[in-house]
């Protein structure tokens, strides 16, 4: 879909989207874009010009002439961007060449987050990501980049427009001033929340050198000093410099995205905000969650620490180069079990715990997990536990199972036992009720599709 640019977009800082204008990015929206990749070819122009600093003048010459069309393709893309807000729909316009004009009813909106890299937080500006239902995020929904405050506003306005859309529309005969009214009221709906948690600083970094990936990082830096002192020359570590860098990077990863991690309840679902030097702010709208794992490393129930995390089906949201869904969604990085029941109660309301214990024969299949291995069910949730070193439990609710799955391997079979799986949308958590009987492993597998059709039923109506 083609469309023209207007003569003139407004020059003066966004004071609001009633109007139905059209507006510009914030002009270093490039600069920001680019991210590293900008600042690595930044680099790596200038590591070639010291090297070339003895040669002709030419090659300065073609190191700049690359950097000026780099910036001028930025300024391209944003002078060519505009995006609009008219009839409840945002409408984004992009595109030189080939034109590309994308729209996104405010009334199929699941989310709108706030997203804000490093180099976004130098210069005071922010991203905006809407989760459309059926949408895919990675085509263009999305404004990046606004000034912080503007994107916040913008963000309220937007989600009171997504609440009204459906409300009945309001009588021509009553007063223009009734529509105004109604924003109001939905924006100071949505801004208002209720705090639930928040991580403190001085436990996360604790907790994140006690679970498996400090573990690891311990062994790899254990390895490497013992190869250094035996060999006795410090170059006989250069091999393991890659992993000795990938272990810090993703030290760095997990804490720069679980620092500072607060939940809030408000009225459009759960909302999140994490992160050191990227910070992110989503909200997880009611029925969007597909499971959720309460997790107790080894180490940590010692302390009497746990982790919560959620899966969540939809966008998958991008953080210093990783896809946020290669991850769940930690609601509680490290925090008390309390504090874990409280959020539990907040998410699921009254909920099985798994009580079933697995049958004395299990005792030889998985002699040290036998006593963590439990599962339970009522109407609404599917719960199951297993894991001695990592104890998890997992609780799924009826109405977002995919699928069933009946399994028994080699060794379940000499033992008479089998194991049942619970598939969701989310595809990164199983529900898995393991090591039961065969014969009640096939009660399971009969009586659990009902129950999930049947809470299927219960929640559309």
């Amino acid at each position: 879909m083609t469309a023209q640019l207007p003569d003139e977009l407004p020059r003066q800082p966004m004071t609001g989207i009633a109007d139905a204008s059209w507006h510009r990015l914030h002009p270093l929206s490039p600069l920001v874009r680019a991210g590293r990749g900008l600042m690595s070819l930044l680099i790596l122009l200038l590591g070639i010009a010291v090297l070339h600093r003895r040669q002709a003048g030419s090659d300065l010459y073609t190191d700049l002439a690359i950097i000026a069309l780099a910036l001028a393709g930025g300024f391209v893309s944003w002078l060519v961007t505009r995006w609009q807000v008219a009839d409840g729909v945002l409408r984004v316009d992009t595109g030189l060449l080939r034109r590309d004009s994308r729209r996104f009813p405010l009334s199929q909106v699941q989310a709108i987050d706030i997203v804000q890299t490093g180099l976004a937080r130098v210069l005071g500006l922010a991203e905006l990501q809407l989760r459309v239902a059926g949408g895919d995020a990675a085509r263009g929904g999305r404004l990046a980049c606004l000034r912080l405050a503007d994107a916040e506003r913008l963000r309220r306005q937007l989600l009171a427009m997504a609440a009204l859309a459906a409300v009945p529309a309001v009588p021509e005969a009553q007063s223009a001033g009734t529509g105004n009214q109604a924003i109001s009221q939905a924006q100071a709906a949505v801004g208002s929340e209720r705090p639930l948690f928040r991580v403190k600083p001085s436990r996360l970094p604790v907790a994140i050198v006690a679970s498996r990936a400090g573990a690891t990082a311990l062994i790899v830096a254990v390895g490497t000093v013992l190869t250094a002192w035996l060999s006795g020359n410090a170059s006989a570590i250069a091999p393991f410099l890659p992993v000795v860098l990938g272990v810090v990077l993703a030290l760095w990863r997990q804490l720069n995205g679980e620092y500072g991690t607060t939940v809030s309840a408000a009225h459009d679902g759960i909302r999140l905000r994490s992160g050191l030097i990227q910070t992110a702010a989503e909200t997880i709208r009611p029925g969007r969650i597909q499971a959720v794992r309460l997790v107790q490393p080894l180490v940590w129930r010692a302390l009497g620490w746990c982790r919560l995390e959620v899966d969540v089906a939809g966008m998958r949201q991008r953080r210093e180069g990783q896809a946020e869904g290669q991850r769940l969604r930690a609601l509680i990085p490290v925090g008390t079990r309390a504090e874990a029941e409280q959020m539990l109660n907040e998410l699921l309301g009254d909920r099985p715990l798994p009580v079933r214990r697995a049958p004395q024969a299990a005792r030889w299949k998985a002699p040290l997990s036998f006593h963590f291995l439990g599962w339970s069910g009522d109407d609404r949730y599917v719960v199951a536990s297993r894991g001695r070193l990592c104890r998890q439990t997992t609780w799924v609710p009826l109405e977002k199972v995919q699928s069933i799955r009946w399994v028994q391997g080699p060794v379940q079979r000499m033992f008479d036992l089998a194991s049942v799986h619970l598939d969701v949308a989310g595809k990164r958590v199983t529900a898995s009720i393991e090591e039961r009987d065969s014969a009640e492993a096939v009660q399971i597998l009969g009586r659990l599709p009902d129950l999930a059709r049947a809470a299927r039923r219960a929640s559309r109506s």
